[in-house]
């Protein structure tokens, strides 16, 4: 399997200028079941713009977290495999209708996403977390969101969190990277960040941003697993018992060290 070792404080700002930009995809139909794939490519998405789980580094490739626990997998299966990115918004429509065989991209396994796509055994866990500046004093509960400009991934679970509590109370904006949303945080373009903590602290530790969590009470946890076209159950098999083999060999773990941290556990 080919392991990249850029560190992300080298590619986040070029992850950052490719996550506004719309993304160059086949329009071919994929969404095979096993006994197709076979002898032929597994078709892989993620975004390219979540690290560092998927980016694009500084030689133009797409790597991360995402990328290679998909070269894994693919090994596993004893299949060749392509991991090319989408814009984030329109995966699941794209998966769903048969661009692409599996997305391998962070995704949360929530019961709305349910009705459109199948999900395999979770792979990780996050959860979603509410960061500010560090200079910033007056956001400890979700009171303290009156009034304010909150920013959130388009399509994510953090956007639909933020759509459903703003109730008129705060002005959401949207972006379609990790990368711009924690850069508008920066800048000043908005005040608070709702994102998923594993990323953002990674990011943080990676780049030292001037960005912290706030405690604001209970927030959602969910299970990211990888989703595929529904009615696809040797693919989904195969892919379940890939995921207990890297796990069971240590090649799950080695990916989480080089990208996530030493010894970190995020299952």
């Amino acid at each position: 399997m080919k392991k990249f070792t850029k560190k992300i404080s080298q590619t986040f700002m070029l992850a950052a200028v490719i996550s506004g930009a719309t993304a160059m995809v086949s329009t071919s139909t994929y969404a095979r079941d096993l006994d197709e794939i076979r002898g032929d490519v597994l078709q892989v998405v993620n975004s390219g713009a979540y690290p560092p789980f998927s980016f694009v580094n500084t030689q133009g490739e797409l790597v991360g977290f995402d990328v290679d626990i998909a070269e894994a997998l693919a090994e596993k299966m004893g299949v060749k495999v392509n991991v090319q990115s989408s814009p984030w918004n329109g995966i699941i429509a794209a998966l769903a209708g048969g661009r692409f065989d599996a997305c391998i991209c962070s995704m949360s396994d929530t019961e709305e996403r349910r009705k459109a796509v199948a999900f395999t055994d979770s792979y990780y866990s996050a959860g979603l977390a509410v960061w500010v500046k560090s200079n910033t004093n007056d956001v400890s509960s979700l009171a303290d969101f009156s009034g304010k400009r909150v920013g959130s991934t388009l399509g994510e679970t953090g956007n639909q969190w933020a759509v459903e509590k703003a109730d008129g109370k705060w002005r959401n904006q949207t972006f379609q990277g990790l990368p711009d949303m924690m850069n508008a945080l920066n800048t000043g373009r908005i005040d608070i960040m709702i994102a998923d903590d594993v990323p953002v602290m990674v990011a943080i530790r990676e780049n030292k941003s001037d960005i912290k969590i706030v405690d604001v009470g209970p927030l959602p946890r969910f299970p990211a697993a990888i989703s595929i076209q529904k009615n696809k159950p040797q693919l989904l098999a195969a892919l379940n018992s890939a995921l207990k083999e890297i796990k069971s060999d240590g090649t799950y773990q080695a990916i989480v060290d080089q990208w996530i941290g030493k010894g970190a556990n995020i299952q």
